[in-house]
């Protein structure tokens, strides 16, 4: 013959409160069953279950047990099929404030799943009972001699009856649906001079209280029978009556002194060893307040962390508290924390309305009482409990409180360092990725605005950076918030003068500003190279600020920026002198010289570099001559931009002096020679325009070039200017000049070897590959010309640029045309 099937359920509404009552229906239905042995675990799945429908769906929830034999079947069904149920639950990222709730299921039971309809959705979950096969009595059958009947009733706040148990039925023949709704009064009468009022519903009526009543039977008779009251839930009572014979069995004998047990089991009891390893240390936190509720009657419970850089206390798991709370920091001392002093003793708040407690602020919570978790003599932690009743808990919940402190200090120790290693290992990456961020970065605003989305707002709401200037008055640089609209009245108000005694330098403890739109704030000096150079303002409290992890993680980070603050604005001011010299080495302008269209294009290898080695000059020469340079410094950077500087400047004042074009150069081989060390051979082409006789004529002097080419009107291409000795490589050297008549609409271009020497692989443009771009360049604009070259050597090779460029096109605009003859 099968076991007999046990099914209850009831309907929970969609409230918070809910929890706290299915949570006692699943416990005190499993005790009539005499299923003990999955009472925690059940208990623990049917308050996860019901979170879950109450509060994700906003649905009124019916909570159904059933069991036959050994197999335990919890149903919890809610009016919300749209929000479907993960079959695999996730393990939630540390820090998440829920999300546990299946995975807890999960670990409880042998299996679990969810069955849908068009209106509703029922999530189950088995537990069966240990010892294998069995089954249990009926409890409306005979029990066995020596075996109590234990009639519940649990009664609304108006003190009208909501549930009846099957003893209850047994004993008075009253079915749960014959007595629903009327007054226990009716039911249950006190004797008299037992002290129990006749209504239960009396607000007057004592927490805890004991007698002997008298029960009305459906027959009309009446029974003696002692009653109990154990606990008031939502303003009700649930009353517990046996024979008045058997008393002892829900009162403790007189002078008896009644002890709380023990947590059976250490952590958690009930929880199966593959749970153990399936849970990780926050999720066996979450458990362990939930576990503790019940046994101490409590309405919530929490349990507080020691955090590693300060001695305050991290709300790390609560229970019948809102979730908000959670990270919650409490210093030593504050109301809901153990006391500053005596840390390792339990408190007690009778009444928090004499002492208000911040953790509980917006329940109706009235007593709580907090005991320490010790590891090894050293306080970790703390558990609390709180009750909506006022003197809520007696000295043997307490010290059932503290023996469960007791049995998971070492877990929760555990998960505390655990979250410190996570912690830290955090910030030290956060710190690295900062000092990358900020080592980057060599230009001075792109720093600052990096310091400022490090900082804001992992680190502060806002903040801001004042450096010093050349007086030491700190000026402010730029300003962050997390809220853009704000950044315009941080900015006006930051951008006055500090206080006289905020800029003295007095130490790092002072801040510029006391306060900052009336809150205060937090200072830290930016230091480089042992000076300072500013400051970083965080929009944190300072006593807020140095009391966590934060400040360490500011202080680390402001150093990184100060650092890189004053590389970027050394690099920039060098930038600055190197750019005015670089540029000293080039004419200012392009001139117009009359009767020429000129054109140039100048590129120097490398980003930062605006002069190189190579170099151009276009200068008037005296009586109506032009002097035109072209030349290459062996190199590139600086070094070569010395001798370039040097070559560009003689060249013109010895021609501007009178010099010949061969005299000229002979003294400037004269002077490189003499710089020594940092002397460097060039190559140069130097050439005067002007015009005698209606012609003009082209004087020139080749010392190493690349020839100059010669482009005629109709296309054809030459080269001109026969390469001398390079300029710095022997003491006696003598060069002679050339003579050339240009005609109207000639083309010269003198160009650096950055262009003839462009090389795609090992094949290099070379100048037959430049003749053939100028032979389409007739009657272009000079400017143009040297732009076409430009592109010709760019597009050659996708290689960066790695010489410098210098192109010269002249085309000239005066004298005849000679008509060509044929091919």
């Amino acid at each position: 013959m099968p076991p007999a099937l046990l099914r209850v359920h009831r309907t929970f509404a969609a409230e918070a409160r809910s929890v706290v009552e299915a949570r006692r229906f699943a416990r005190e239905q499993l005790e009539q069953w005499g299923a003990t042995d999955v009472l925690d675990s059940v208990s623990l799945v049917v308050s996860e279950l019901v979170t879950n429908a109450v509060v994700h769906t906003g649905t009124p929830a019916r909570v159904a047990l059933q069991l036959q034999g050994s197999d335990l079947r919890v149903e919890v069904e809610d009016h919300h099929p749209g929000r479907a149920v993960p079959l695999v639950p996730e393990r939630p990222v540390d820090r998440a404030e829920h999300g546990r709730g299946l995975l807890i299921t999960a670990s409880l039971s042998s299996a679990w799943g969810v069955e849908y309809s068009p209106t509703t959705k029922r999530v189950w979950a088995t537990c069966p009972l240990p010892g294998g096969d069995r089954s249990l009595p009926h409890p409306a059958a005979a029990k066995p001699a020596g075996t109590a009947r234990v009639g519940v009733v649990e009664t609304a706040p108006d003190g009208r009856v909501t549930h009846w148990n099957e003893d209850a039925c047994a004993m008075s023949g009253w079915l749960s649906s014959d007595v629903t709704g009327r007054p226990a009064a009716d039911l249950l009468d006190p004797e008299p001079g037992q002290g129990l009022p006749a209504d239960l519903a009396d607000p007057t009526f004592a927490a805890r209280w004991q007698g002997t009543c008298q029960l009305t039977c459906r027959d009309g008779s009446t029974v003696d029978v002692y009653a109990t009251s154990v606990r008031r839930t939502a303003g009700g009572q649930v009353v517990l009556f046996v024979p008045s014979g058997q008393r002892e069995v829900v009162a403790p004998p007189v002078g008896a002194t009644a002890r709380p047990a023990a947590p059976p089991s250490p952590v958690l009891p009930g929880l199966r060893p593959e749970a153990l390893v399936r849970l990780g240390s926050q999720e066996l936190l979450a458990l362990a307040v939930e576990h503790v509720r019940d046994p101490v009657q409590a309405d919530a419970t929490w349990l507080l962390l020691v955090h590693e850089v300060d001695d305050d206390m991290e709300v790390a798991a609560v229970s019948g508290l809102p979730e908000a709370v959670l990270g919650t920091r409490l210093a030593p001392g504050s109301p809901g924390a153990p006391s500053a002093q005596s840390p390792e003793r339990p408190v007690v708040f009778t009444d928090t309305a004499d002492h208000p407690v911040s953790l509980l602020a917006g329940t109706d919570l009235r007593s709580l009482v907090v005991v320490p978790l010790l590891v090894e003599g050293r306080v970790v932690g703390a558990l609390g409990a709180a009750s909506a009743r006022v003197d809520g808990f007696t000295d043997d919940q307490a010290v059932l409180l503290q023996r469960f402190a007791d049995s998971i200090a070492v877990a929760a120790d555990r998960a505390r360092l655990q979250a410190s290693e996570r912690a830290r290992r955090e910030w030290l990456t956060f710190i690295a990725d900062a000092g990358d961020l900020l080592a980057a970065s060599l230009d001075h605003d792109m720093t600052m605005a990096i310091t400022g989305q490090i900082v804001v707002p992992r680190i502060a709401p806002w903040c801001a950076i004042h450096l010093l200037d050349q007086r030491g008055v700190p000026v402010l640089q730029q300003v962050w918030h997390q809220d853009e609209t704000r950044v315009d009245a941080l900015r006006e108000e930051l951008a006055q003068p500090p206080p006289a005694a905020a800029t003295t330098d007095g130490g790092d403890e002072g801040a510029l500003w006391p306060q900052v739109q009336g809150q205060p704030v937090t200072t830290i000096p930016l230091v480089a190279r042992r000076r300072r150079i500013g400051y970083l303002t965080l929009g944190r409290p300072p006593e807020e600020l140095r009391r966590t992890e934060f400040y360490l993680v500011a202080e680390s980070i402001a150093r990184r920026a100060a650092l890189a603050i004053d590389n970027a604005r050394a690099h920039g001011n060098l930038q600055a002198v190197g750019r005015a010299l670089q540029e000293s080495l080039l004419p200012p302008s392009t001139p117009s010289p009359p009767g020429l269209d000129v054109g140039v294009v100048y590129e120097a290898a490398g980003e930062d570099t605006l002069a190189g080695g190579d170099f151009y000059d276009l200068f008037p020469a005296g009586n109506g001559r032009w002097c035109f340079v072209v030349g290459d410094v062996c190199g590139t950077g600086a070094e070569a931009a010395a001798v370039t500087g040097l070559a560009r400047h003689t060249v013109q004042a010895l021609v501007r002096a009178g010099f010949p074009l061969p005299a000229t150069l002979e003294r400037l081989n004269t002077a490189i020679l003499e710089e020594g060390e940092r002397s460097r051979f060039l190559t140069l082409v130097c050439g005067t325009l002007h015009v005698e006789g209606g012609r003009m004529r082209l004087t020139l002097v080749n010392a190493g070039h690349p020839p100059v080419f010669l482009v005629g009107p109709e296309g054809q291409v030459r080269e001109v200017g026969n390469p001398q000795p390079l300029l710095g490589v022997v003491e006696a050297v003598a060069y002679t000049a050339e003579e050339h008549v240009l005609q109207r609409d000639d083309l010269l271009v003198a160009l650096t070897d950055g262009v003839t020497e462009r090389r795609d692989g090992d094949v290099m443009l070379g100048a037959e590959g430049v003749a053939r771009e100028l032979a389409s360049t007739s009657g272009m604009p000079a400017q143009a010309v040297a732009e076409q070259v430009r592109r010709l050597a760019v597009d050659y090779s996708a290689a960066p640029q790695r010489d410098d460029m210098a192109i010269l096109a002249i085309r000239v605009q005066v004298g005849p045309v000679v008509a060509q003859g044929p091919a």
